[in-house]
């Protein structure tokens, strides 16, 4: 059996996400994870800065962990599933690849599976990587994107290679690990190097061929409105919450030039239980 190492890092993501999609990320992956590795923490990095909101300090401790409860939730899951790892830092991180990094430096499954705290697959399309994995044994496999807007009905469709987020880039997930061995060297879009390989030199499975089985990754970065309102902050740019209140009175509006569909497939199965009914 594949064993694969779920990659998580967050920053209060409790103030941040839609009530409870920490926790329902976490329990999404659980039934095919060998391990969950959470790096949890504040960046000194500051053109990509968690915390850094022009000097406002209060959104995070004087180390720079989280101050939302999100420690709390995680340690919490931790006393009901032995095989969910926190990991710390001593101060601030140096960027997210820094974060990523000392996740693969700890993993001990067979892959790497990078996931962000908003991410979700269906556990059909999970079932399909895991005998991806073990038939075809890549290096690397890549996915295309539904990139929710303004709610859980309205998305950015990448088959149609809309840009959004990495622009047209592949969304690069899963990445062959020899235990010890595997570095990050970039978080966006992450690449990985394993015994001093880059693996996208080698063996990929590519979002057109994982297309064609029907998996794509749900990305929930735009539902609410506190999550536009933080991506204002984090990243300087004020047209998030222009296309946001745009979008409110015309749905055909295309926010950073990129068209907005209803959405014509079925939702991740967590999320209809607890967002949807």
């Amino acid at each position: 059996m594949i064993k694969i190492s779920f990659s998580i890092i967050v920053f209060n993501a409790i103030k941040t996400l839609p009530k409870n999609m920490l926790k329902l990320c976490i329990e999404n992956v659980l039934p095919f994870a060998h391990e969950i590795i959470i790096a949890e923490g504040a960046t000194n990095v500051t053109n990509t800065a968690h915390h850094y909101w022009d000097g406002d300090t209060s959104h995070f401790t004087n180390d720079g962990n989280s101050n939302d409860g999100t420690i709390q939730l995680i340690k919490e899951l931790q006393l009901i599933h032995d095989n969910i790892k926190l990991i710390h830092h001593n101060g601030y991180w140096n960027g997210k690849t820094e974060m990523c990094d000392a996740i693969a430096k700890q993993a001990t499954g067979d892959y790497l599976f990078q996931i962000d705290s908003d991410e979700f697959y269906t556990h059909e399309a999970m079932n399909k990587i895991i005998n991806l994995l073990e038939t075809k044994s890549p290096d690397e496999v890549h996915f295309f994107a539904n990139h929710f807007f303004g709610g859980f009905d309205y998305c950015v469709d990448e088959r149609s290679d809309g840009q959004w987020g990495n622009g047209k880039n592949e969304w690069r997930r899963i990445f062959r690990n020899i235990p010890n061995k595997l570095r990050c060297i970039t978080h966006e879009p992450p690449k990985y190097i394993c015994d001093n390989k880059i693996h996208d030199e080698y063996k990929i499975i590519t979002k057109y061929e994982t297309l064609k089985l029907g998996i794509k990754l749900f990305h929930y970065s735009c539902v609410l409105e506190s999550q536009i309102e933080f991506k204002t902050k984090f990243f300087r740019n004020e047209n998030y919450i222009h296309y946001w209140n745009d979008f409110k009175t015309n749905k055909s509006i295309k926010p950073f030039g990129a068209n907005v569909w209803k959405l014509n497939e079925n939702h991740p199965q967590i999320i209809i239980d607890n967002y949807l009914i």
